[in-house]
């Protein structure tokens, strides 16, 4: 039936509504599911507003393909969405499944980590009580006489131990499994020690006038040598009571002991120094009435526990792993505190005292972050090496241990330069910018740690004695040429290159024993931008007042942490030898 122009018309003019609500309704749909409109779908869109050229007959068909159009397209695009999702889904799946297979060895050394760390926390705490106060009790020169006695008795007591710390962990955790070998272990271990040690003060007493002479120039200093010798005999005799608590993960008694110990030196060194005025003497005494609780809370329930017997047959086990460590103890010895010596004898007492202070400022990581990592590193080491996805894991923890590292020794050092500038007298403020340098020296020897993997897994820890051997070397020498016209700054910068040159040796050989994908370009990365930023905040703020220059550190650490976030972000190439 033919329609009347108007009707004709209200009819033209209705379908052209819908139509363009269709259209409209498909560019809307477009955009709340973010759809890329193709050259093709806008061509279609331009025909669909072009109705000039559509016949009234062709309208109802027209309308009928448009909406057969637009319900595949949104079919196809909930088709792509469900895929979509499904493949996000399952990226989730496995990254979270990755993750909780990792979390119990790294939440475990994290968690360990952190137990120990609190109570190494107190130490500094209580050296930072302890250093001024024996700075402004004792002259520079009995200060440096001191330093050179605390060398001397850590030096005889790291070799008097013969690596059996480190070796009762293998024995303890990975080499024996019953539990009455375990006791024998610990059994042995003790008597082992206390036989060594016992020798060792007979002989450091009866050599006592010849090694006065020998370390602090003088043999009336023989009595402080004797004294020593006694503190090194009830420090050997707490390790064992300390590896065992470390090896059964027993962190807060461990902790518990560690601040007992510290608390009862302080105490000792504020009434025998400070109240008694018995000088260098009630110093060393004091340490050794740390020492002594330790052993009095430990060995009594280690010997009711194991007995009191030596297994040759794991005593042969303990001294074939540890003594190897012996060499790599002397070696770390000359690295780290032959500086000392060789300072008061081409300076003097002196300047072996200022190079003290800021040393064990300096040191303050060694002390909080390292030596925590390194107490919580054997036991979650060797669990980590029994997985399949060891080299990820291993690859992870480099990657957070060297960022956290390399920021905490940022802020770390500019609380260390404003705690000496506060409460050190002003003497010992001339080598304060040494800090710097003996924190970059710690960040080395923790990362030495971690490249060591290969070299306990594969049980020749006698390469740790070669790769310090290498590194002492290098200090020696340096030191030899630096020290003389460059006094306390010689003897930092010769350490930081001995540590540098023990983790690049350890890396070295690691990847020839157990390859591991250590991300080394964006560690150095982030090292190098760290020693900009800390130097161009030291230089801009040398015209400042102290409330200005903290201003400026502080901004420059939260500068530095925000760009260690942002490398972490970054894809690194990792590197296998």
């Amino acid at each position: 039936m033919p329609f009347e122009d108007g009707e004709e018309n209200r009819l033209q003019k209705n379908s052209r509504e819908a139509l363009m609500g269709l259209t409209e309704s498909k560019q809307n749909r477009r955009d709340s599911t973010h759809m890329l409109t193709t050259d093709h779908d806008k061509s279609d869109l331009a025909s669909d507003l072009n109705l000039t050229d559509i016949s009234t007959e062709q309208l109802p068909e027209h309308l009928a393909l448009n909406e057969h159009r637009l319900q595949w397209q949104a079919s196809g695009q909930k088709e792509r969405r469900t895929v979509r999702d499904a493949c996000v889904i399952k990226k989730l799946h496995s990254a979270l499944a990755y993750t909780s297979n990792q979390l119990p060895e790294l939440n475990k050394l994290i968690k360990d980590t952190g137990i120990y760390a609190l109570s190494s926390i107190l130490s500094p705490l209580i050296s930072l009580v302890l250093a001024p106060f024996l700075t402004h009790n004792l002259s520079s020169s009995d200060y440096g006489i001191l330093t050179l006695l605390n060398t001397f008795i850590s030096l005889a007591a790291g070799i008097t131990q013969l690596g059996l710390g480190s070796a009762f962990f293998r024995a303890y955790n990975y080499d024996y499994t019953e539990s009455s070998d375990k006791r024998d272990v610990i059994a042995t271990t003790t008597m082992l020690l206390f036989i060594i040690s016992l020798l060792v003060i007979v002989g450091i007493t009866s050599f006592a006038p010849f090694l006065a002479a020998s370390l602090l120039h003088h043999s009336s200093f023989s009595k402080l040598i004797v004294i020593g010798g006694c503190i090194i005999f009830v420090q050997n005799l707490t390790l064992p009571g300390f590896v065992w608590l470390r090896a059964e993960s027993r962190t807060v008694f461990y902790a518990l002991l560690s601040i007992g110990n510290l608390l009862i030196t302080l105490l000792a060194n504020i009434v025998l120094v400070g109240t008694l005025h018995w000088g260098i003497a009630g110093s060393l005494v004091a340490a050794g009435w740390g020492y002594l609780c330790i052993v009095i809370c430990t060995i009594p329930f280690l010997l009711s526990r194991a007995g009191i017997r030596i297994r040759v047959g794991i005593a042969r086990n303990l001294l074939g792993f540890g003594t190897p460590f012996v060499l790599n103890i002397v070696a770390y010895w000359i690295v780290q505190l032959s500086d000392r010596y060789l300072l008061s004898r081409f300076s003097s007492f002196t300047e072996t005292a200022r190079y003290a202070v800021v040393y064990s400022l300096g040191s303050a990581l060694m002390i909080v972050i390292i030596t925590p990592f390194i107490l919580a590193w054997p036991t979650t080491m060797f669990a980590i090496v029994k997985r399949q996805d060891a080299d990820q894991i291993f690859k992870l923890l480099f990657h957070w241990f060297s960022s956290f590292s390399l920021l905490a020794a940022f802020g770390l050092s500019i609380v260390a330069l404003l705690v000496l500038t506060w409460l050190f007298p002003p003497a010992y403020h001339s080598v304060a910018f040494i800090i710097p340098v003996i924190a970059t020296s710690c960040i080395f020897f923790g990362i030495y740690h971690i490249f060591s993997v290969g070299v306990n897994i594969k049980r020749k820890t006698w390469m740790n004695g070669v790769f310090m051997t290498i590194a002492a070397i290098v200090n020696f020498l340096m030191n030899l040429v630096l020290i003389p016209h460059y006094g306390a700054l010689g003897a930092a910068l010769s350490t930081l290159a001995a540590f540098i040159v023990l983790a690049l040796v350890a890396y070295i050989v690691n990847q020839k024993l157990y390859p591991l994908p250590f991300e080394l370009g964006r560690f150095v990365l982030a090292l190098f931008l760290g020693v900009a930023l800390y130097t161009g905040s030291g230089v801009l703020a040398q015209s400042y007042d102290l409330y200005v220059t903290c201003s400026i550190y502080i901004g420059a650490l939260v500068l530095y942490s925000g760009c260690l976030a942002m490398l972490s972000k970054f894809p690194a190439r990792s590197h296998k030898l």
